[in-house]
């Protein structure tokens, strides 16, 4: 049995064929790993912007971390305690596209595998969309009569 089994694996087939086959399979990882780097240099440089009409701008990298943030004059706008959590959503919102972009690159540059399918799914993990925000937040104002809201 053991000699059956031996001569079943040794048996590799037409030398030619076998050949033709190895170059095959090098030419498909040749054109993968070029594909690959491809994805990476594209990645190296990707910024997602994301702005908020309250006046702030956020700019984070392929890794999520905060590469910008410019504030307009707009934000004198909001309350002291409105800035810190606006500004955190729109570094939020922006991380939470990393996932799109990064597929997008991989689709232009043809590197669509299991290994970048992965990665684009990690990204959707480490970053998920954030809940919605509500329209208008909680505050309680109190106004005079025959007062404006914008006053």
């Amino acid at each position: 049995m053991f000699g059956k089994d031996l001569s079943r694996i040794l048996d590799l087939g037409d030398p030619e064929e076998m050949a033709r086959r190895l170059d095959e399979l090098d030419r498909k990882m040749e054109q993968a790993q070029a594909s690959y780097e491809q994805l990476e240099q594209a990645a190296e440089g990707m910024r997602i912007t994301e702005t908020d009409p309250a006046g702030v701008s956020a700019t984070v990298n392929v890794d999520g971390q905060l590469t910008e943030l410019v504030t307009t004059p707009q934000i004198t706008r909001l309350t002291p305690e409105q800035i810190g959590p606006t500004i955190l959503a729109c570094i939020t919102r922006a991380q939470s596209r990393i996932a799109d972009r990064y597929r997008e690159a991989a689709e232009q540059t043809g590197s669509n595998d299991d290994m970048t399918r992965h990665v684009i799914e990690s990204y959707r993990q480490r970053y998920p969309a954030p809940e919605p925000e509500d329209p208008r937040p909680e505050t309680s104002r109190t106004m005079r009569l025959g007062q404006l809201e914008d006053d």
